[in-house]
């Protein structure tokens, strides 16, 4: 049927401005009338819940009338063997009542500290906007409404214990990260989902799993006292610790029937939970329309990218004391850097027969954390496109339905050093310093794409100088103009050594895809071998060996003869230590990741190995962590070795010293006397590691780009 739109406008007076917001009146008859297949799913859902909870107190009920009875059953003979057995078993169904009993108290609710609450006298005109979609929406309105940095939106029930008995109202958060991507109209669509969630009673039905999924995960995977005490019931003289030995098979039934019951809890409910996010698209179109919920999703993942970066350049500025009193200043300034590119992209999509920009490929799903876990986009884009509605869209930043925003960004950006980067700042840089800073962080990607991206999942392997030296005579042979024609031949016996490489790639992403259930295939199929998805591991693993059999064969000798024909070429123009100084750093900053890298890997050997072998003595944990620290003092030993070495200065990295805390701020791994495995040593390591990895590969990318850089300036002479 045709679809008549009048434009329904909510007027409402912003920094003496008048908003205004398009919204669709007239919809077809029964637009977001809940299927029939969203109903089963329902019913199937709460007949689990209720099956779990039923199980759950009976067995607390159970264990509990077990206690009791241990309690006044009559000893009949009383000698020492009736004595032990009564308190065997008194000690033994205590100990099976409280492991039943004590996970319902782990429901808690969740408080999280990177939130700043908006309340309505501040923020009267958020309210305002809120309140036209809980009109449009007929959904209730929010109890709290909060903001966070991220970009992000989500309701969640106020009180997990409340929402559990009585209908409880729910929060509404909003990611300022999110706000900062989108236009307003984009803006209220993400929220007009949410609000579909609000008027969705099967939202009550997620709180229930929630709840059943917190008692079930930690009854099979926690470990804690209780374990620890019944470890040592067991260990203790076999005439006191009988009831321990009975105790345990039991519960290790116990967790293995409901290690099941999780399984089939979460397969049903993402289901559900499938049903319910097509339903609050179809809520979100009620409000604006079908094209602005699909455009939202397609500009959230480079929103959620943009981002993120600033946040990873803001935390590495810290580092030279340059704070920000305004992050989102620096995303506004990167998407208006980025919109006619944008733009130009958003004008080549292709027509949707359905109506509009067809946005989404099949099998397409989102980066950003909040849509991860929901349907792929183009079965979203689907969902809201049928039938199509039509709406202007109001291209207006997102913004301006929050009152001084600036002043919001500030305090945000307070708490994200707090929170996110642990560091008050002690005073602010103007944002064009910063500024100045995340353009020299950022990489200039068409120096890579020359090497056909070669350099995306390996290092330029850099050998021994002396072995760089060692050109041939043909090369000592070549004029300038001659080096200038020769690089195209190495660039074009590099394209054919990645042709493999690529392949390999390829069939690495079919079987991602097919891992997380996007796939129309249903098996891999690799040097004539078939892969189904329960053998998908195993097929990574032959991937990743087999890519990297191509690395270290065939590309390090590559890398080879092109660090040594630059270097030839250097010489020619009387640079050769210029260069060299760059190679040799190089060398030390990827050496310096790979350390970490085996660090890394022997701490999660070990880890394994321990949960293998179930109990450790202290003198093993003692070998274990003379071992590990063994490895890891080679990544202090590399951290040294920058010393042996010219220092190249690289872009925001402009001394060895400040190298070294950019990469470990403590210039190192700490490594003491005492056991790695008392007091969070260990823990201390492992994030340590993680870290200095993440920093290390940011320099390594600085190098590298600073070599190439190098290169061209060799050619452009």
């Amino acid at each position: 049927m045709l679809i008549f739109i009048r434009l329904a406008y909510k007027l409402f007076d912003m920094n003496s401005s008048v908003i205004l917001l398009p919204s669709p009146e007239v919809l077809p008859k029964n637009f977001n009338k809940l299927s029939s297949a969203y109903q089963f799913k329902v019913v199937i859902a709460i007949l689990s819940i209720v099956l779990f909870f039923a199980l759950y107190f009976s067995m607390i009920i159970g264990l509990g009338y077990l206690v009791y009875y241990s309690f006044i059953y009559p000893l009949g003979y009383i000698n020492k063997f009736t004595i032990l057995g009564k308190l065997g078993a008194i000690a033994g169904s205590v100990m099976l009542f409280a492991f039943t009993l004590k996970f319902i108290f782990n429901l808690k609710n969740s408080k999280p500290e990177n939130r700043i609450l908006l309340e309505k006298s501040k923020y009267p005109s958020l309210y305002s906007f809120v309140d036209q979609i809980c009109k449009e929406t007929k959904a209730p309105k929010p109890k709290n409404i909060y903001a966070d940095p991220d970009v992000n939106a989500y309701v969640a029930y106020s009180n997990i214990w409340l929402s559990l008995i009585f209908p409880t109202k729910k929060d509404l958060t909003i990611g300022l990260g999110l706000v900062g991507s989108l236009n307003v109209s984009e803006f209220k669509a993400v929220t007009a989902h949410e609000f579909g969630h609000f008027a969705q009673k099967s939202m009550k039905i997620g709180s229930y799993i929630h709840s059943a999924n917190t008692i079930i995960h930690d009854m099979i995977f926690t470990r804690d006292k209780f374990d620890n005490l019944l470890d040592q019931w067991r260990s203790s003289d076999i005439r006191l610790s009988f009831a321990a030995w009975i105790i345990t098979p039991i519960i290790w039934l116990i967790r293995q029937i409901l290690q099941l019951f999780y399984m089939f809890l979460n397969i049903m409910y993402s289901s559900l939970s499938r049903e319910m996010e097509f339903n609050a698209d179809k809520v979100a179109v009620k409000s604006t329309g079908s094209m602005a919920i699909v455009s939202a999703l397609w500009k959230l993942d480079d929103g959620f990218v943009r981002w993120n970066t600033i946040l990873s350049h803001g935390y590495h500025a810290v580092k030279k004391n340059l704070f920000s009193k305004n992050l989102y200043e620096h995303l506004t300034v990167s998407v208006n850097k980025n919109s006619s590119v944008f733009n130009q992209k958003m004008e080549a999509l292709p027509i949707d027969h359905l109506g509009g920009k067809h946005f989404f490929s099949d099998e397409e799903h989102s980066k950003v954390g909040m849509y991860a876990s929901h349907p792929p986009n183009s079965l979203r884009e689907k969902n809201a496109k049928i039938p199509f509605v039509d709406c202007p869209i109001d291209e207006r930043s997102a913004w301006i339905v929050f009152d001084n925003p600036e002043t919001l960004q500030e305090q945000m950006t307070a708490l994200i050093y707090e929170k996110y980067i642990g560091k008050k700042p002690e005073g602010y840089v103007e944002p064009s310093v910063l500024e100045k800073f995340i353009e020299d962080e950022s990489v200039d990607d068409s120096l890579v794409l020359e090497y056909f991206n070669s350099f995306d999942n390996r290092f330029l392997n850099v050998p021994r100088i002396i072995d760089i030296q060692e050109v041939s005579n043909e090369l000592r042979a070549l004029s300038h103009v001659e080096f200038v024609s020769k690089l195209d031949d190495l660039k074009l016996e590099l394209q054919e050594l990645m042709k493999p490489v690529v392949e390999i790639e390829a069939v690495m992403v079919t079987a991602q895809k097919i891992a997380n259930g996007v796939a129309t295939e249903k098996r891999v199929v690799y040097k004539d071998i078939e892969y189904s998805k329960k053998k998908l591991q195993q097929c990574f693993d032959v991937l990743l060996a087999d890519r990297e059999f191509l690395f270290n064969n065939h590309l390090n000798g590559w890398d080879k003869k092109f660090l040594q024909f630059h270097y030839q070429w250097a010489k020619l123009q009387n640079k050769e230590e210029e260069l060299l100084n760059r190679y040799t750093q190089h060398k030390s900053i990827t050496s310096i990741y790979q350390d970490l890298v085996a660090t890394k890997n022997i701490i999660l050997h070990e880890i394994q190995e321990i949960q293998k072998l179930g109990e450790v003595t202290y003198d093993v944990l003692s070998i274990i962590s003379t071992k590990i620290k063994e490895q890891a003092s080679e990544i202090n030993n590399s951290m040294k070795k920058l010393n042996d070495n010219p220092f190249v200065p690289l872009k925001n990295i402009e001394s060895i010293e400040e190298m070294k805390e950019a990469i470990l701020e403590k210039k190192g791994v700490t490594i003491t006397s005492s056991s790695l495995f008392d007091n969070g040593r260990l823990d201390e390591l492992f994030n340590a590691v993680e870290v200095g990895l993440l920093n290390c590969s940011r320099i390594e990318k600085k190098s590298l780009i600073e070599i190439l850089l190098f290169h061209k300036m060799l050619k452009d002479i």
